[in-house]
């Protein structure tokens, strides 16, 4: 007789630097990750608005979907290595789920282009449904902010097993802010109930569009000196001799003037209700007070890459490991800043290189978001969610 199959999910996590492809396979009470890989953004096609974009969007289309295939087989060898282990989820798998979701880069390209985008949903939807067959559930979007924060959130609670901590995560282009705050008033949007093991929780979970650390150096500096200010240059420390990394830190302006909480959220937009008239883009967010109370901090993405040695290789002299040098003396002061514009102490902090798609998956398996009374707000889009 044939072994059941275990059933398995697939995902992609569409960021703003790439599109990667997971498959997550339930053994038991276990989730076993297979990575597999990486191309380039989904938003790529959609900035450049010319005659041959529908045919850069069907190629970028299908070079999504041909990673099924691809991850099948081991990848190929680089430093002597698979770039990722083989997965035969066709003869392995009992397939759930198949879903691409985007992120930050997906938002920006959508208010720019959002017919495009739209274009894109649906070819990508109805090929990923062609190639997995019509048992699988299938879903193609660009998830909020809320839900990006939220699946880091419970990715880290994964490993963690407690709710008594917050994540901050930090991409390329967008920034999160979540944790369980049972304090926190459902009237603030960015509040929500979840479900987690039967009981109802309540999160808060903010992303701050432009805050990622690619595009920080643009959103945060004034007047905006390209690729970053002066003060922030690589190898600037080693060519001034009285250069200090306060000089840096002040040109990085996170938040409001006069006002050290109203930390900017550059490509969001302000809700046309708190206005009265429509959105404004380029808006604030102050974070609620029993943030200050959160006694652990676990920091994902971008925060892993960053070592105790950027400034000194980066900023005071001009190291060879230096990545994007550009702006990398810019990144390691700013990530820092950010962290103290939370109240968020070193002391505090651990880091987890954890996907936010495990927190995803663990979610659908869940239903987590069954107890929202409304679903999270778009905040990229002047005029509330795309519906495709």
């Amino acid at each position: 007789m044939a072994t059941p199959k275990n059933m398995c999910h697939i995902i992609y996590d569409a960021g703003s630097s790439g599109t990667r492809l997971f498959i997550y396979e339930q053994s038991g009470t276990r989730l076993i990750a297979h990575s597999g890989p990486k191309i380039e953004a989904l938003a790529t096609p959609l900035y450049v608005n010319n005659p041959s974009q529908m045919t850069s969007i069907d190629n970028t289309v299908n070079d999504v979907i041909s990673t099924l295939d691809l991850i099948r087989r081991d990848g190929a060898l680089d430093n002597g290595y698979p770039k990722w282990i083989g997965f035969d989820w066709v003869n392995q798998c009992n397939m759930v789920s198949a879903k691409i979701y985007a992120t930050a880069g997906m938002r920006i390209a959508q208010q720019t282009n959002p017919e495009a985008s739209l274009a894109m949903w649906r070819a990508l939807k109805s090929t990923l449904a062609e190639k997995v067959g019509p048992k699988v559930l299938i879903e193609t979007k660009t998830i909020t902010g809320f839900e990006e924060g939220l699946y880091a959130w419970l990715s880290v609670r994964d490993t963690h097993s407690t709710s008594d901590f917050g994540i901050v995560e930090m991409g390329g282009v967008s920034s999160q802010v979540t944790f369980a705050c049972p304090e926190c008033s459902p009237a603030n949007d960015a509040v929500k109930k979840v479900r987690l093991n039967g009981k109802s929780l309540q999160i808060y979970s903010y992303s701050y569009l432009g805050l990622g650390q690619d595009a920080a150096p643009k959103t945060l500096t004034f007047p905006v000196i390209y690729p970053v200010p002066k003060t922030c240059a690589y190898g600037i420390g080693g060519r001034q001799k009285d250069w200090r990394v306060a000089d840096c830190a002040d040109d990085i302006l996170l938040t409001i003037q006069g006002n050290s909480s109203e930390i900017k959220d550059p490509y969001n937009y302000s809700l046309a209700e708190e206005k009265g008239r429509k959105g404004a883009k380029g808006t604030t967010n102050t974070l609620p007070t029993p943030q200050k109370n959160i006694p652990k901090w676990t920091l994902t993405g971008a925060f892993n890459y960053k070592k105790e040695t950027d400034i000194k290789e980066c900023c005071f002299n001009e190291g060879h490991g230096c990545y994007h040098t550009q702006t990398s003396c810019f990144v390691p002061i700013y990530l820092d800043k950010y962290l103290q514009t939370l109240n968020i102490s070193p002391a505090q902090t651990t880091k987890n290189d954890v996907s936010w798609t495990r927190g995803a998956v663990l979610c659908e398996i869940e239903n987590c978001l069954a107890d929202m009374a409304t679903p999270p707000v778009c905040r990229w889009m002047a005029s509330g969610c795309l519906s495709h």
